[in-house]
């Protein structure tokens, strides 16, 4: 695959089977305009075109992933560090696994360092070329009880006065997690009517509880930090089990065993969608880090804090697709649907995200027989090479 090739942004990427979404197609091309697929074509055709090339060898094109929650990568996270730097280093990770857009994600903090963090994305002219769709706020607005790794001192509840600045910075947010409990409906509206995503997570309610409050229409890693599923009392699972809102789910095989996961997908189908909810290690062979001040280790792949609690994940997208293939059980199609289609439909943003067909967004991910990531295209560019 040669980069040279594409300097003007008009180019084919040929030799490729080709995964739309709903199904592979073999021996196709694609062609890219600036940061679009303009067409999808067979290889016959394409052998009567005079574009500039790159051979894809054969490989599995795929939607480029999208990480709904993505905390760090690559050595940085977000909360240690809130600068453009480290959102380089996370989109520079990314593209070596397949992800070619996330959401940063800034897990409970300091009002001041929420404020930075907001100022920094509004000023961040380029986002969406880097592969960014948006913020996911993941607390301070959460339950203590449910904290998991998240600093209980920042924990607070969701007034009014917050809810109307963060609607006022929605441009820059697309996803904000919440513990429904401690949220009134007036609140909850202030935010869906300025379009952010509101997510149950980190919640110790019943189901009746949620059940209450309406425009919940994700919810964050499923299974953990929530009520679980009872005979008497559905709590937040079985919600979710029951009303059905998009859901993300960390496949690593620690945060949830993989027949835990296999019966979410039974019961949520197209609804449930894969992130990683990765820390700084991901993408490293780090075995200790600074987890938004307190430091914590990996062991034999778990992130976690010196009294075993849970600290985020250290998988990559491509990791948790292979994990849906090998363990999971499901077709390679639908793991790839997990990583690209479903988390676009979650954030609305499917009429050009998450599938490779024409009029969408040049966002492809070459896959090898093994599933191994072999080239990254982001937003036209070719951005990595294996």
């Amino acid at each position: 695959m040669n980069r040279e090739n594409t300097h003007d942004n008009h180019y084919m990427i040929t030799n490729v089977n080709l995964f739309n979404g709903q199904k592979i197609e073999e021996k196709q091309a694609i062609i890219i305009k600036n940061d679009t697929i303009s067409s999808v074509i067979s290889m016959d055709e394409a052998c009567n075109l005079s574009l500039q090339t790159i051979d894809g060898n054969g490989a599995l094109a795929t939607s480029g992933f999208i990480d709904i929650q993505l905390n760090g990568c690559g050595g940085v996270l977000l909360n240690t560090d809130i600068s453009l730097s480290t959102l380089a280093t996370m989109n520079k990770t990314n593209l070596m696994y397949g992800t070619t857009q996330y959401l940063p994600t800034l897990i409970t903090s300091t009002e001041k360092d929420l404020h930075n963090t907001l100022m920094m994305m509004a000023d961040f002219k380029e986002a969406e070329q880097k592969g960014i769709l948006g913020l996911h706020l993941e607390g301070p607005f959460i339950s203590i009880e449910k904290k998991g790794a998240h600093q209980a001192q920042y924990i607070r509840e969701l007034d009014l006065e917050t809810a109307q600045l963060l609607a006022k910075n929605s441009a820059s947010i697309k996803v904000i997690t919440i513990a429904p409990e401690h949220i009134s409906q007036e609140v909850l509206d202030c935010l869906t009517d300025a379009d952010i995503t509101v997510s149950i997570g980190h919640t110790n309610a019943t189901y009746e509880e949620v059940n209450t409050k309406s425009g919940l229409t994700m919810a964050t890693h499923l299974y953990n930090a929530m009520t679980p599923l009872g005979s008497r009392e559905p709590g937040v699972v079985g919600y979710i089990f029951d009303q059905k809102p998009h859901a993300g789910i960390i496949v690593d095989g620690i945060h949830a065993s993989y027949p835990s996961v296999r019966i979410a997908h039974q019961q949520l189908k197209e609804k449930l969608f894969l992130v990683t909810d990765a820390v700084t290690p991901a993408g490293t062979d780090l075995t200790e880090f600074d987890m938004a001040g307190t430091q914590a280790f990996v062991t034999d792949g778990k992130c976690h804090y010196e009294d075993g609690t849970i600290a985020g994940a250290a998988i990559t997208m491509i990791d948790g697709v292979k994990n849906l293939i090998n363990h999971v059980g499901l077709s390679r199609e639908e793991a790839l649907r997990m990583a690209s289609l479903y988390p676009a439909q979650a954030l609305k943003i499917d009429n050009e995200y998450g599938q490779l067909k024409e009029n969408y967004k040049a966002n492809i991910t070459l896959l090898d027989k093994n599933n191994d990531v072999t080239a990254t295209i982001q937003m036209g560019k070719v951005a990595y090479q294996k």
